[in-house]
């Protein structure tokens, strides 16, 4: 110990006594940026030590480092300014996940681990960055440690102490006679039940040891030079303890250097331990930054042409429960059909008592709304001083940019000394959302830029729909073809960790089609063909944990890997508004890939709130991998793959009350607590917890705790996972309200699973109090 804290104070002292010169020779324009790096097991750090120092908010890494013992596979976010999340995967080389070869065969051992460290005081002149962190909490404990790390920026160095328990701290530099205790100073190192659990009662607990480092910014740009201090001996990691194989420690330093490719990767190589190379590699982007050009049509330019006086428009005065928005007829107009055309044209009849003395093609109107506006497939309303337009915004996740598009389409289209009102219903899944009422004369203003800093906000007024007032003067075709909508997909599903096969995955086309009876009544399916999976390794050899569940969802192999073809889906849907602030939706058939039944949703979400409540119930039963449209009658089946016998799910009631909370307090998240019953008729709860950032991406974690022991779940101890979610204006020119969602999940397991649903009413009424569709910030602005 003396030797171990002699050493660190050497490196300490040089560090003290170059400070004084490094303030004079040395300032920001001497050096390139000193920007924040990986560790070798992801998140900020030097190699094996992690530092006090955070990345800018929205900083992405993924990165892998490799060497004769480890390969660690890590996803590193800052979802705050003082909050840093990591997700890793670690391979032990020469130890195998499971000694039953028939099982896992030459698969890795496979250890998850999921990190966090939170910033305590940010830098200043006299003050260092310090942080607390918590390595592998809720994990198996291969790598569990605690640390407090302070680091001060001197011109090119990035100096950093610090204290480490469990695994950074195991020297045991700061604890005494630790020859006299084992080899973990008394800390607890077994596994909280089948791993995945939350094991605080041992954290800051155990051998505990300094540690330190520096990093150099070298004059060129991309390569820095790192140097640190270990606060660990390797003598109780798990290839040592499990099997036996040595990890000699011929010096407390370890050194690296790191080559930055610009701002999106780097490639780093450390020598380690005095004995042992590493090898590293990372990707990086910002979340808050990503930005992309769209090739969107030009706006309409500002234009108005007055046309003569209105006399008389007969408008209709139709309760809003029985509207019917696409059964609505013209009544002072006369169409005629342009078969080439998705809308028919419709011209006012040329003047005669009652109507408008100049025609106005109403169709080229609703052209121009869903080509430069985003509206898709608009019905426009004329009534005798005002227009309605209702239709699904799909393009611009910016409303006021929709809205600023459509006034103008609008305005420029109608008689100013008339209409004093352009009211726009936005639709989703044909149910109204929101009606945005715009002023006429105060957006004359706005668009003629009458003022100094003049938003269209200004002209504007959202509300609860209310009826459409007037008369429809255009609309689509009513022939089954305009009803019937259809799309194809790539679709791909992925999983790591596994014991079977640490990298599972299928690839496949999904092609779905839905006929739309009325605005509210659907009937909708998807049809999957596989092209390549290799779920053929995933085995599930029950129990090699000991549980007995209902296999609710890791039939998964059957589904996917034994049914190259399979209907995902199949139902009708019925969705409907009860009040202005209540939505509900009704459904059956085959639900999803491995259920159908019937079920329900009731949600009440007011206009801009910060809460919004919902409940669902249904009654699923289990499909028959084994049958397009069967399911299963017995519970009890056998697998003569495995020669098992397994229980699976012949009918359940499930489902969930779910509170949905966007604080103004804590901006751009989103907090999701579910309470229920799930499929394996299991009792518990789901908290989902999401940040967005400023281009729109969404990152999430979730976690499930039900009734279920640890042991009656199995390995895991309890559901959790994370997700990614991106719009695809970040990735196309043209700007659209789609998105691509990943998600990861350490394990498939059966316990605290829920039932898969075609629509969930939150994202139905999303233009309530945007999440999905809210804004991007411009990070130039």
């Amino acid at each position: 110990m003396k030797n171990s804290l002699h050493s660190l104070g050497r490196l300490s002292a040089l560090s003290l006594a170059l400070l004084p010169l490094l303030h004079a020779t040395a300032d920001e324009f001497s050096y390139p940026t000193l920007l924040a790096s990986q560790s070798d097991f992801g998140g900020v750090g030097l190699m094996q030590m992690p530092t006090g120092r955070m990345a800018p908010e929205g900083e992405f890494n993924f990165a892998t480092s490799y060497n004769d013992e480890y390969q660690h596979f890590t996803a590193s976010v800052q979802l705050f300014p003082w909050f840093e999340t990591t997700v890793r995967y670690t391979q032990v080389q020469d130890l195998l996940y499971s000694s039953d070869p028939n099982f896992s065969g030459n698969t890795k051992y496979t250890d998850k681990g999921i990190d966090f460290k939170v910033r305590l005081l940010e830098e200043s002149n006299w003050l260092p960055e310090t942080s607390i962190g918590v390595r592998d909490f809720g994990g198996t404990g291969l790598f569990d440690a605690e640390f407090i790390a302070a680091t001060k920026r001197v011109g090119p160095l990035d100096f950093t102490l610090g204290i480490g328990w469990g695994y950074i701290g195991n020297s045991g530099n700061l604890t005494s006679d630790k020859k006299d205790l084992n080899y973990n100073c008394d800390r607890d190192t077994s596994y909280g039940g089948k791993g995945g659990t939350v094991d605080y009662q041992r954290w800051f607990k155990g051998c505990a040891a300094l540690f330190g480092g520096v990093e150099y910014q070298t004059p060129w740009d991309p390569l820095r030079v790192k140097v640190e201090y270990d606060g660990n001996d390797y003598q109780s990691d798990f290839p040592v303890v499990r099997g036996g194989i040595a990890m000699p420690q011929d010096s407390k330093f370890n050194y690296g250097l790191l080559y930055r490719f610009g701002d999106w990767g780097d490639l780093h190589l450390s020598y380690e331990r005095g004995n042992t190379w590493t090898l590293g590699f990372s990707l990086q982007t910002n979340f808050n930054e990503l930005t992309q050009i769209k090739r969107d049509p030009a706006a309409a330019k500002y234009k108005p042409i007055p046309a003569a006086p209105l006399t008389h428009v007969q408008t209709t005065n139709t309760p809003l429960d029985s509207v019917n928005y696409s059964e609505q007829t013209p009544a002072i107009a006369s169409a005629t059909l342009d078969t080439t055309k998705e809308i028919a044209d419709v011209h006012l009849i040329q003047p005669q008592e009652g109507m408008l003395e100049t025609a106005i093609n109403w169709s080229k109107v609703a052209q121009d709304l869903q080509s430069i506006a985003g509206y898709n497939n608009p019905k426009i309303y004329l009534d005798s001083d005002s227009i309605t337009v209702i239709g699904e915004q799909t393009k611009f996740r910016d409303r006021n940019e929709a809205h600023q598009r459509a006034a103008t389409i609008l305005a420029n289209s109608s008689d100013l000394t008339r209409i004093k009102e352009y009211r726009l219903i936005e639709t989703h899944y044909s149910q109204p959302i929101t009606e945005t009422r715009i002023d006429a004369e105060k957006f004359a203003q706005v668009a003629s830029f009458g003022y100094l800093n003049a938003k269209i906000t200004d002209a504007s007024q959202v509300s609860v729909p209310s009826l459409p007032q007037g008369q429809l003067v255009t609309h689509s075709d009513k022939n089954w073809l305009d009803k019937l909508g259809f799309d194809i997909s790539p679709t791909m599903v992925q999983s790591f960790g596994g014991s079977e096969s640490f990298y599972m995955f299928n690839i496949g086309v999904t092609g779905s089609a839905n006929y739309r009876f009325t605005d509210n009544f659907e009937f909708g399916g998807s049809l999957y063909l596989n092209l390549y999976d290799n779920y053929d390794k995933f085995l599930y050899d029950v129990p090699p944990d000991g549980t007995d569940l209902k296999r609710v969802r890791t039939l998964i192999r059957q589904y996917v890997h034994d049914n190259p073809v399979r209907v995902n889906n199949l139902q009708l849907t019925w969705m409907d508004n009860l009040s202005d602030n209540i939505s509900y939706q009704a459904y059956g058939g085959y639900l999803e890939m491995m259920y159908g039944g019937i079920g329900t949703e009731f949600l009440y979400r007011p206009l801009n709130s910060q809460w919004a409540f919902g409940f669902d119930v249904n009654y699923a039963k289990q499909r028959d991998p084994d049958s397009m449209f069967g399911f299963f009658k017995d519970e009890n089946q056998f697998d003569h793959l495995t020669n098992r016998a397994y229980r699976v799910q012949t009918g359940v009631v499930t489902g969930h009350a779910t509170a949905y909370y966007q604080p103004e307090w804590f901006p751009n998240t989103l907090l999701r607590v579910s309470a229920g019953q799930y499929l394996t008729e299991d009792k518990g709860v789901t908290v989902d917890f999401s940040k967005q950032f400023d281009s729109g991406v969404i990152v999430g974690a979730f976690a499930t705790k039900t009734n279920l022991s640890a042991d009656e779940y199995g390995e895991g101890s309890f559901t959790k996972g994370f997700y990614i979610s991106i719009p695809f204006d970040l990735m196309t020119v043209k700007s659209t309200h789609s998105r691509a969602f990943l998600s990861w999940m350490p394990l498939t397991r059966d316990g605290g699973q829920m039932l898969g649903r075609k629509y969930n009413l939150f994202d139905v009424t999303d233009a309530r109090a945007p999440w999905y569709t809210r804004p991007s910030v411009d990070p130039i602005k």
